[in-house]
């Protein structure tokens, strides 16, 4: 069949490659376990954490566990009691294992709190805590009900916001990243080296229609990567789409951008490879930092200060900067915009590369 212009038609290649492109990489132990097994291991250990909220530990001897001190601790929410020897609780607070050990006298009126350096943080925060439980000792004991400055605490309501909340959105970013880098790569290498490019440039098929082909067939392994990690997600571990269906929507319209964003470094990849020894090492230099740094296991924040403004550009940064902007703050794509542009110029950025090193043979 032809088109109007006198040329055949690109559609019967184009569904033949994307088919037989899908067919191969499902039938890659590789793609199955990196695309789908890889990434629901990873949910099921971290969708483990951070389901029982935050407490710090404080250790009170066994011994000294009495009185109105320790009555106070017992129902904070924001404690933990730990009892033992003293000694046992001086060795896990030089550890860093608990965040303070109290000493609370029997006879005298003091109260020693021993911290550590192992966390500061930690330390920081149970000095904070029993500070304030004791200052509302020290009131009620003083019958001072109504002190000349007063504190008032107003709850809103809020969702409970979990681990996997955080780190699924991740996971997508990740797995979309593998199958759009090494995959892409790997798969034009083994078609360059089994000739099978060329036996298809004999034909009249375009080379626009190999690459939309292998793209089409990438795209139904990320949208399906996405729906069965979002699956999980909801079913096992309770994660939260907050406009329900719409919001699952909006991270297939994602990944799918994402995808064609980092289709070029898939194509730049096999540009400098000429078999498929040499593929690994130069995709991992390109998507291992970002799956280490750029917010796909951890907040970008918690990084140092000086690092963040170059780590916030990186490709991997922008999509899982969006995607969380859509699952946890519950944004449209009108609000990602700063993200949509920085996956847009590192898309010319990545296929302006790919033009000048990829090769058909």
């Amino acid at each position: 069949m032809k088109n109007r212009t006198g040329s055949p038609s690109q559609i019967k290649p184009f569904f033949s490659i994307a088919f037989y492109s899908l067919r191969a990489m499902l039938r890659n132990r590789a793609t199955v376990f990196f695309g789908f097994a890889f990434p629901l291991i990873f949910i099921s250990v971290f969708g483990l954490f951070g389901g029982n909220g935050v407490s710090l530990t404080v250790g009170i001897p066994d011994s000294l566990q009495k009185g109105s001190m320790y009555e106070a601790l017992s129902g904070s929410k924001a404690i933990k009691v730990e009892g033992g020897s003293e000694v046992e609780l001086q060795k896990k607070l030089v550890q860093g294992r608990i965040a303070g050990v109290l000493k609370l006298e029997e006879t005298a009126s003091s109260i020693q709190l021993s911290i550590s350096q192992a966390d500061p943080q930690q330390a920081a925060a149970v000095t904070s805590l029993i500070s304030g439980v004791v200052n509302k000792l020290n009131l009620k004991l003083a019958n001072i009900t109504n002190p000349p400055i007063s504190l008032d605490i107003r709850e809103v309501s809020g969702r409970d916001f979990k681990f996997i909340d955080f780190f699924l959105p991740g996971i997508i970013g990740f797995a979309l990243l593998a199958t759009a880098v090494p995959n892409t790569a790997f798969g034009l290498i083994f078609l360059k080296k089994t000739l099978v490019l060329k036996r298809i440039f004999a034909t009249p098929t375009k080379g626009s229609t190999i690459l939309v082909g292998q793209a089409a067939s990438r795209l139904i392994i990320v949208l399906a990567q996405a729906l069965v990690i979002l699956g999980v997600g909801v079913v096992a571990f309770n994660f939260n789409l907050v406009h329900g269906f719409f919001t699952v929507t909006d991270i297939l319209i994602l990944s799918v951008i994402g995808l064609f964003s980092f289709l070029g470094f898939g194509l730049f990849v096999a540009g400098l490879s000429n078999e498929e020894n040499t593929v690994a090492p130069i995709a991992q230099l390109i998507i291992l930092p970002q799956f280490l740094v750029a917010g796909t296991f951890f907040p970008v924040d918690a990084l140092p200060a000086w690092i963040q403004p170059a780590v916030n550009t990186l490709p991997l940064a922008f999509f899982n900067t969006a995607i969380r902007k859509i699952t946890v703050e519950g944004l449209s794509f009108d609000h990602l915009l700063p993200q949509l542009l920085g996956l847009a110029v590192w898309s010319i950025i990545a296929y302006a590369a790919a033009s000048r090193t990829f090769k058909w043979e």
